[in-house]
C-alpha cells in the first residue's frame, strides 16, 4: 500500500461550505502525495461541480448516495476506496492552512501505526480530540487539557486506514454523533494510544444541520440514544455496573439542558431507544472492551 494520504469527506446539504473550504484544501495538498474520496449523501446539492472545479479528475473520487445512510456509512463506503496508507476524515466545513497537509505527512512519517487527532477551533474555543465526560460520556476535549486525547474526533482525524478497516471502522446503526467515540473507546480497549497533534483548524461546526429545527431534534434523539449505545457496546461488565447510575443521574441533568432548548421530547426518544437497543448493541462488538484499567491509565494521563 503506496505511503499516501487520502483526505475522506463526507458531505450533507455542504455545497456552499465547500466552496469555500475546498480551494484550502487543494492549496494544501499542492506538491503532496495527497488524494480525495467525496461520499455525498445529498448529491442534488450541487457538490459534484464544486469539485470538479477544484480538482483534476485522477485527483479524487465521487460516491453520491442519495438515500443518505448517515456520517458512520459514509466514511466507512469512502473508506472501502481508499487506496493509500493513511486517511484524514475531514468535515466540509474545515478550512487548511498551507502547510496543514504537510505537517499531517511529517507526523504520519513520525509515527506511522497510530491515529492522529487534530484540533478544531470553534464556537470560541480550541479542541483537540474526544474527552471522556461524567455527565454526557463523550464531549470535544479541550486542547489545554492535560491528559492526551481518549481518541480523533470525526471531524479532523487521521488513521492508518488498515488500522480503521481491522476495528470495522464506525458503527453504521449509529449514523452520525457517537460513532467517533465509539471506535475511540473501542480503540482504547484495545490499549491502542491517539496521538495529539500540535495543529488547530478554523472549523464552522454544525453547517449541516444549522437553522433546521427538524434535525435539530433528529440530532438530539441520536445523541440521546448513541451515547447509552457506545456505553453498551465498549464498556465492560464491572464498568458498566458503575456507568449505569451514573448515566441515570446524568440523563436528568441533561433533560434540564433539552428543556431549556426546547428538545426534550427527541431526547426521550433517544434515550428510550437507546434502552431498547442496548442489549442487541453488545452483541455486535466482540473485541475488547473498556474496562477500569483503561479508565485509570486514562485518567492519569497515560494514554489508552
Amino acid at each position: 500500500m503506496a505511503q499516501e494520504l487520502t483526505v475522506v469527506t463526507v458531505l450533507y446539504r455542504s455545497t456552499q461550505m465547500l466552496a469555500e473550504t475546498l480551494p484550502t484544501w487543494v492549496r494544501s495538498a499542492d506538491g503532496l502525495p495527497v488524494r480525495f474520496i467525496f461520499a455525498d449523501n445529498w448529491p442534488e446539492d450541487g457538490c459534484e461541480k464544486v469539485i470538479a472545479g477544484c480538482l483534476d479528475d485522477d485527483r479524487y473520487e465521487y460516491l453520491p448516495d442519495p438515500s443518505n445512510p448517515g456520517f458512520a456509512a459514509g466514511c466507512n463506503r469512502a473508506v472501502a476506496s481508499t487506496t493509500t496508507s493513511h486517511l484524514l476524515l475531514l468535515n466540509p466545513d474545515v478550512w487548511l492552512p498551507d502547510d496543514a497537509l504537510a505537517r499531517l505527512c511529517d507526523a504520519i512519517a513520525e509515527d506511522p501505526g497510530i491515529p492522529v487527532a487534530v484540533g478544531l477551533a470553534m464556537h470560541g474555543g480550541e479542541y483537540v480530540g474526544i474527552d471522556l465526560n461524567p455527565i454526557s460520556l463523550f464531549i470535544d476535549r479541550p486542547a489545554t487539557a492535560s491528559r492526551p486525547p481518549l481518541g480523533p474526533s470525526g471531524g479532523a482525524a487521521v488513521f492508518p486506514t488498515d488500522l480503521f478497516r481491522r476495528f470495522g471502522g464506525f458503527d453504521e446503526h449509529l449514523f452520525a454523533w457517537g460513532e467517533d467515540a465509539d471506535l475511540a473507546f473501542r480503540l482504547c480497549g484495545a490499549g491502542l494510544r491517539t496521538r495529539a497533534l500540535d495543529l488547530v483548524l478554523p472549523h464552522a461546526g454544525g453547517h449541516s444541520v444549522e437553522g433546521d429545527d427538524k434535525l435539530q431534534g433528529f440530532r438530539a434523539f441520536l445523541l440521546a440514544r448513541n451515547r447509552l449505545l457506545v456505553a453498551a457496546r465498549t464498556f465492560s461488565w464491572p464498568l458498566m455496573l458503575v456507568a449505569v447510575p451514573i448515566l441515570a443521574l446524568a440523563h436528568v441533568a441533561l433533560a434540564a439542558r433539552r428543556v431549556r432548548q426546547g428538545l426534550l421530547r427527541p431526547f426521550l426518544r433517544g434515550v428510550g431507544r437507546g434502552l431498547v437497543e442496548g442489549p442487541a448493541a453488545r452483541r455486535q462488538w466482540q473485541g475488547e472492551r473498556f474496562g477500569f484499567a483503561c479508565l485509570w491509565s486514562y485518567l492519569r494521563g497515560r494514554g489508552a
